[in-house]
């Protein structure tokens, strides 16, 4: 997605049937990626798994991934490893991920309460 909170497009019944990057409607407010909401439309699956628990393991995923990135942020800081040294897709991903991130947190900085250095 183009953003870093996508807009939901709802049903009937207020049930979120798609994200989008761009706003539906006039009032249309973003939605975090962490919401239940999103996290229970992300997780939906047809063979009746439990929704709920695929939300958990999805929010865990997502602070397993960010605390991957600030341990690759430390040994590149104590020169343990060199950015260059990881694969150019996963370079593009790391750097894409972080812009992302600052532009969201400048936009935004009530979302910077679980930004806690590792060192």
């Amino acid at each position: 997605m183009h953003g870093a909170m996508p807009y939901a497009l709802r049903d009937e019944n207020g049930e979120i049937v798609a994200l989008t990057a761009l706003p539906n409607a006039e009032n249309d407010v973003p939605l975090g990626l962490d919401s239940p909401e999103v996290l229970r439309f992300l997780t939906r699956l047809g063979d009746g798994q439990d929704a709920a628990h695929n939300g958990e393991l999805l929010a865990r995923d997502l602070q397993q991934i960010r605390i991957l990135e600030d341990l690759i942020d430390l040994l590149t800081l104590k020169g343990i490893i060199r950015f260059s040294d990881l694969p150019v897709p996963a370079q593009e991903k790391i750097l894409s991920k972080k812009t992302r991130r600052e532009n969201l947190v400048q936009g935004n900085d009530i979302l910077v309460e679980s930004d806690i250095p590792l060192l």
